[in-house]
């Protein structure tokens, strides 16, 4: 009889467990940092972009959602690229990982920036009301902040 009462509380708490796992690994998928460029220093952009490879290749890297604000001088990772092969091929390897680039539409128009004529591989998907705003929010909504 002992081991009945076994046996059924292996077969009750088994899925429990499993559920558990399960739980765990969501709870791992919903990591998220956020990247602010926001200097127009190339040295700065492109040690921004080797942090976010190196973070894309941590052991942690597989589980977060990547995203980078760019706005203020930091619009030049974009506008440069469109001339710097280095440039667009760091750029391209962070987005076919998974990283969204949010560009700020107040300094597209303080800039007079055209989405389509003067920046590297951006939609109108891409682009955010503000930049610093959108920083802002994300960090109420807890993603890690990192400023290069």
């Amino acid at each position: 009889m002992k081991k009945l009462f076994t046996m059924l509380a292996l077969i009750i708490a088994a899925p429990l467990a499993l559920q558990g796992n399960v739980a765990m690994a969501e709870t791992e998928k919903t990591k998220q940092a956020l990247y602010h460029v926001n200097h127009a220093d190339m040295n700065t952009i492109k040690a921004a972009l080797r942090n976010i490879t190196n973070h894309i290749n941590s052991p942690s890297g597989p589980a977060t959602r990547i995203e980078v604000a760019v706005h203020g001088g930091g619009i030049a990772m974009l506008t440069e690229a469109r001339e710097d092969p280095q440039l667009q091929a760091a750029i391209d390897n962070v987005k076919a990982n998974g990283v969204e680039i949010k560009v700020c539409a107040n300094t597209l128009r303080g800039k007079g920036l055209d989405v389509k004529e003067d920046l590297y591989d951006t939609q109108e998907s891409d682009i955010v009301p503000s930049g610093v705003a959108h920083v802002a929010d994300r960090q109420m909504e807890g993603w890690a902040y990192i400023h290069p």
